[in-house]
């Protein structure tokens, strides 16, 4: 048994041990690069603490963060944080990095939180001051977008939370998010651009990368030039109660190892794909149990799509999409479902301005302008696949949903499809 003396040792012992210590971050003043000031107190409050950016403040960030290995730690962006705004000098730091991909901001451990500012709509953003990279990138051919272009925020980590952070005009992709047991919600994402000028599009600006088992997205907003949130790799992820504006929707995008995920109250809006399966041609792994559900569509070019043929511009410039050799394999995906999916087409102005190549990248032989379902799908590479409850119209209501659709693709038959399989008007079973 433990003597007095040892138990209050003890207690005074758990007592330090678990001591939890308010780091604020210091604000150096106009043109001073708070960055230096921000690693300087890193070391110290890696654990047990909570890292804070003042409300009020708008601090700049003008070189990379890595926040390193963290446990226990709260990241509060209660004030605003300005990045670069010079392209060169930002593509000088990107060019400087092994494989020229660099992350503004990077961390991994385990309970780590990203809390933006609920309360306040004015402070907790996060400006990277992209649209001049948007602009530049339409007289950039054969990329599509600038070289050396940064990418947001790189988390490693698991049971850990981001909540309610606020980005602005991110450069490219936002967030690439690693690990298991995380929570992701109330987060907003403005790559926001000028639907009627397509010339300056947000290239690759993605919105979430997952890879990660027991996940939960909800009540997030996005609106950008890309996925709205992809699913790259994992098992039990639940996307729900999102809204996904100009970009390419709700995806699952891998080639291999995804199982049990659910889309589910997702609204999109002015989108080029509502929902997509993707996956590139050659392909080799096993997809299973994956859902949208309660898809609610405001005119989208591509409603319903799954391609296992998947084009990329850049990586395959000079090929025509959908053309491939006979021998071709891709990835196998069963027990897929689309379950009341409602809303418009976009058969007046369709496609967005991340067409680069002639043909366009997102071109599907057979696919009309009023395409609501599309499966571009390689012969015997899909089981159990079922689409109900579909009520999709063309914006001005003009002509009728059509189908993109082969029967040799399923490999037990399409009796339980939901409609008659062809490439031709959508007519449900």
């Amino acid at each position: 048994m433990f003597s007095k003396a040892a138990y209050f040792l003890t207690l005074l012992s758990l007592a330090t041990t678990g001591a939890y210590q308010t780091c604020e971050v210091p604000f150096g003043g106009d043109g001073v690069d708070d960055t230096q000031g921000l690693n300087a107190l890193l070391p110290n409050c890696s654990s047990d603490a909570a890292i804070v950016f003042k409300e009020g403040v708008t601090y700049n960030i003008s070189t990379p963060v890595n926040f390193g290995n963290l446990s226990n730690v709260e990241i509060q962006f209660l004030g605003n944080l300005d990045l670069p705004k010079s392209i060169p000098y930002v593509q000088s730091l990107v060019n400087a990095t092994t494989g020229g991909r660099l992350y503004w901001f990077t961390m991994q451990g385990t309970n780590i939180t990203l809390s933006g500012n609920k309360q306040n709509s004015d402070q907790g953003w996060i400006d990277s001051y992209g649209i001049p990279w948007w602009q530049e990138a339409q007289y950039t051919q054969p990329l599509g977008g600038l070289a050396n272009r940064p990418h947001g925020w790189s988390i490693t980590a698991n049971s850990s939370t981001v909540r309610y952070m606020k980005l602005r005009k991110p450069v490219a992709w936002s967030f690439s998010l690693t690990g298991n047991d995380n929570h992701v919600y109330g987060n907003k994402i403005d790559a926001a651009y000028d639907l009627d000028n397509p010339g300056v599009f947000p290239f690759n600006t993605d919105g979430y990368d997952i890879k990660g088992n027991n996940v939960l997205f909800e009540n997030n907003w996005v609106f950008n030039g890309d996925d709205c949130v992809a699913v790259n790799s994992g098992n039990n992820i639940t996307v729900k109660n999102m809204v996904c504006e100009g970009g390419h929707g709700a995806s699952l995008s891998s080639g291999n190892g995804v199982s049990n995920v659910l889309f589910d109250n997702i609204t999109s809006i002015n989108s080029l794909y509502a929902t997509r399966f993707k996956s590139s041609l050659n392909a080799v792994g096993n997809i299973t149990n994956v859902t949208w559900s309660n898809i609610h569509v405001h005119n989208a070019t591509f409603p319903i799509f799954a391609t296992g043929v998947y084009y990329d511009q850049n990586t395959n410039r000079g090929r025509t999409p959908g053309v491939y050799p006979a021998n071709s394999t891709a990835t196998h995906i069963k027990n897929f479902s689309w379950i009341n999916v409602t809303g418009t087409i976009s058969d007046v102005y369709t496609g967005d301005g991340s067409c680069t190549t002639d043909p366009c990248w997102y071109y599907v032989a057979n696919a009309t302008n009023t395409a609501a379902i599309t499966l571009q799908l390689l012969n015997g590479t899909a089981t159990n696949i079922q689409i109900h409850n579909v009520n999709l119209k063309p914006v001005d209501g003009k002509g009728t949903p059509n189908v993109v659709c082969d029967p040799s693709s399923f490999t037990d038959g399409t009796d339980n499809l939901g409609f008659k399989c062809v490439n031709g008007p959508y007519v449900p079973n």
